[in-house]
C-alpha cells in the first residue's frame, strides 16, 4: 500500500513538473518575440465620412385608430357603415359572403397542414444529419499489399521548353526613347519596357505634354526575370509641365525585390495612374517556334492491381465535421421559419374561424368612420367633378393610402410611425425629440418619440449600408403640430439635435483588425504593461468599399488603445508590444 502511495505520488510531482517546465519554455520564448502595435486614433474614421442612417422614413398614422383590410378574392356582401358616421367598439361594420369565407377557411385549414407535413419532413432530415457521421471518424482503409513484381513503366521524357530571348527593359525613358509598340491612344497606347531601377526623366514628360494630342502612354515594369509587375499609365493631356520632375517607377510604392510583393506606399505619392492588370505583350514574344515530335513510345503494359473492396458507408463520412455542422444549424433554421410560419397561419386560420361565425366584421374601437369601401358589385361613390378643391384634403389624401378598405380613427391625436434599425432604438428612447417632415407638402414640425413596438417589422432585411444582421422596428412618433399633416402621407424623422445624443461617439476603423470569434468581434490590444491581451469590441454596421470599415460602439478607447494586425503566429497574449504609426493592409488588398 506505502509502495502505491509513493509511486502515485512519484507520477504526481513528475506530471506537475512537466506542466510548468512546458509554461516556463513558452514564457521565456514569448519573451524573445514583440508585436507592433499602432494606436486606433491612427486608423479611425468618423461618420462625418461616412453614411450614417439618421433619416427615418414612414407615414402619417392616427395614434388610435383600427383599420381593415380585405382580400381581393373575398366578397363584402354588406357595408353597414358610411364615412363619417361615429360609431362604438362592437359595432357592425360589413358582412362577408358566407360562401367565400367558407372556401376560404377550407383554404386556411389546408394550408396549416401542409405547414405541419413540412415541419414533419424537416425534422426527419435534421435527424438524419445528426446521425451522419463526420469524415473525421472515418475508419482507415484496408491494407493494400503490393505485388511482388510490377511492370516496370518506360521512363517519361520531359516536354522540350521554347526559347525566347530576354527582354530588353529602359533604364530610362528620355524623350529620344522609342516605344515598343502601340498608336498612341486610350486603348492602344504607346508601350515602354521598363525594369524597376528605371527612370522616368523631366524631357520624355515635357516631350509627352507638348504633342498636342491627348496621347497615352503605358510603362510596364518587369523584374529581373522578365516577370511583369505592374505598369504606369499616362495621358498627354494631365501633365502639368510646370510640375514636372524625374521620378523612378517605384516612387510611391513599397517594393522587395525578393519576393515581387508590390504595395502602395502610405506615405508616398503616386506619379501617375497605377495599374495592376497586365496589358497586351504579345507583340513582345514571337510566335511559339514549332517542337519536334515526341518520339513514339512502346504501348504501356496493362496492369490493373486489385484492390480490397471499400465497405459501403452510405452517407456517413462524406462531410467534415464542420461542414456537417453548417449543415445542421443550416436546417435548424428551416425549421424554425416553418415553425414561424405555422403560427402564423394558426393566427390566419383562427382569425377565419372567428368570421365564419358570423361573417361579420366590428368595431375594435369607438370613433369615426373615415373611409369605407363598398359592398361587392356596388360602384364606389364618386367625386364631384366641378369641385374646385380636393374634397379629401382635410381628412387626408385618398390617393396615398395603404389600400385599407376601412379606417376608423378614434381619439389619440396624429403620430408618424417609421422604422428604424435595433441600432437606432438606442438613441430614439421615449422622449427623446425628432424633427418630422412631410413629403407632400413640405410641411415641418417638432415631435416626441412615443416608443416602438416589441415585435421587428423583419430580420436581418437591411439597406446596402446596413449589417444584414440587424433587425428593424416600428417606432411611434408623436407630433407637436399635426394641423399642417395630412394623414397617410409619407413623412421623415430626423434628430432635432443633428445626430443624437452618441453621434460623436461613431468610428469606423479597417474590419482586418478585427477577428470574429463564434459570433464576436475581439481586437488584440497591448495593455499597461505593454503586452497583448485580447479585448472584446461591440460593432455595428459594416461599410463596403476597397476597404471594408466596421463601425465601433464600444470596447476600444479611441484615442489611448492600441491594437496590432491580429494575424500570425507570434500574434498571442502576453506577448510583449512594439509603438509604431504604421497602419497595415493584408498582402493581397491590390
Amino acid at each position: 500500500m506505502k509502495k502505491a502511495i509513493i509511486t502515485l505520488l512519484c507520477i504526481a510531482i513528475l506530471g506537475g513538473g512537466g506542466y510548468f517546465g512546458w509554461k516556463l519554455y513558452e514564457r521565456k520564448r514569448d519573451e524573445n518575440k514583440v508585436v507592433s502595435v499602432v494606436p486606433v486614433r491612427n486608423m479611425v474614421m468618423t461618420t462625418q465620412l461616412w453614411y450614417r442612417n439618421d433619416e427615418y422614413y414612414g407615414g402619417i398614422e392616427a395614434a388610435n385608430s383600427q383599420r381593415v383590410y380585405v382580400d381581393t378574392q373575398k366578397l363584402v356582401q354588406s357595408v353597414n357603415v358610411t364615412q363619417g358616421q361615429r360609431v362604438k367598439k362592437g359595432d357592425v361594420i360589413l358582412e362577408y359572403d358566407m360562401t367565400v369565407v367558407e372556401l376560404e377557411l377550407a383554404q386556411k385549414e389546408n394550408r396549416v397542414r401542409e405547414i405541419e407535413q413540412d415541419i414533419v419532413m424537416q425534422k426527419k432530415e435534421l435527424a438524419r444529419l445528426k446521425g451522419l457521421r463526420p469524415a473525421e471518424e472515418r475508419p482507415a482503409s484496408p491494407d493494400y499489399e503490393m505485388p511482388e513484381e510490377i511492370p516496370e513503366m518506360p521512363e517519361e521524357q520531359p516536354d522540350p521548353e521554347p526559347h525566347f530571348e530576354p527582354l530588353h527593359t529602359l533604364p530610362e525613358i528620355g524623350a529620344g526613347v522609342q516605344p515598343v509598340s502601340g498608336t498612341g491612344t486610350a486603348e492602344d497606347p504607346l508601350l515602354f519596357l521598363c525594369n524597376t531601377r528605371s527612370v522616368v526623366r523631366k524631357s520624355f514628360l515635357m516631350m509627352l505634354a507638348g504633342l498636342g494630342t491627348d496621347t497615352h502612354v503605358s510603362l510596364c515594369v518587369f523584374d529581373d526575370s522578365d516577370h511583369f509587375l505592374y505598369q504606369w499609365r499616362l495621358s498627354a493631356s494631365k501633365i502639368d509641365t510646370a510640375k514636372a520632375e524625374e521620378w523612378r517607377v517605384t516612387d510611391g510604392l513599397i517594393f522587395d525585390e525578393k519576393t515581387g510583393e508590390v504595395l502602395v506606399d502610405p506615405e508616398g505619392e503616386l506619379k501617375a495612374q497605377l495599374s495592376l492588370s497586365q496589358p497586351d505583350l504579345s507583340v513582345l514574344y514571337p510566335e511559339e517556334p514549332e517542337l519536334p515530335a515526341e518520339p513514339e513510345l512502346p504501348p504501356e503494359p496493362e496492369y490493373v492491381p486489385e484492390l480490397p473492396e471499400e465497405p459501403d458507408y452510405g452517407e456517413d463520412y462524406l462531410y467534415p465535421r464542420s461542414e456537417l455542422q453548417s449543415m445542421i444549424i443550416a436546417q435548424e433554421g428551416r425549421i424554425k421559419q416553418q415553425e414561424i410560419a405555422l403560427k402564423t397561419a394558426q393566427l390566419t386560420l383562427e382569425t377565419a374561424k372567428k368570421q365564419k361565425t358570423d361573417g361579420k366584421v366590428v368595431a375594435e374601437i369607438d370613433g369615426i368612420v373615415k373611409k369605407i369601401g363598398s359592398a361587392s358589385g356596388e360602384e364606389p361613390e364618386e367625386m364631384p367633378e366641378d369641385t374646385e378643391e380636393d374634397p379629401m384634403a382635410e381628412e387626408g389624401d385618398a390617393e396615398y393610402d395603404d389600400g385599407a378598405f376601412a379606417v376608423i380613427e378614434g381619439e389619440g391625436g396624429v403620430e408618424l410611425v417609421c422604422e428604424a434599425d435595433e441600432y437606432s432604438l438606442t438613441r430614439m428612447q421615449p422622449g427623446t425629440k425628432m424633427r418630422v417632415m412631410s413629403f407632400m407638402d413640405g410641411a415641418e414640425t417638432t415631435g416626441t418619440v412615443l416608443g416602438y413596438d416589441e415585435e421587428p417589422t423583419d430580420y436581418g432585411i437591411s439597406g446596402y449600408y446596413d449589417n444584414p444582421n440587424i433587425s428593424r422596428y416600428r417606432v411611434h412618433i408623436g407630433l407637436d403640430d399635426a394641423s399642417e399633416f395630412r394623414l397617410y402621407t409619407g413623412a421623415q424623422a430626423s434628430f432635432a439635435d443633428n445626430g443624437g445624443p452618441d453621434s460623436s461617439l461613431v468610428n469606423f476603423i479597417p474590419i482586418y483588425y478585427l477577428r470574429e470569434e463564434d459570433g464576436a468581434y475581439y481586437a488584440m490590444a497591448a495593455d499597461e504593461n505593454d503586452r497583448l491581451v485580447k479585448k472584446k469590441v461591440s460593432v455595428g454596421s459594416v461599410q463596403p468599399g476597397m476597404v471594408e470599415m466596421i463601425e465601433i460602439r464600444g470596447g476600444l478607447d479611441i484615442e489611448h488603445d492600441r491594437i496590432c494586425f491580429p494575424y500570425g503566429t507570434d500574434v498571442r497574449e502576453g506577448v510583449k508590444t512594439k509603438n509604431t504609426t504604421e497602419v497595415l493592409m493584408p498582402a493581397n488588398m491590390w
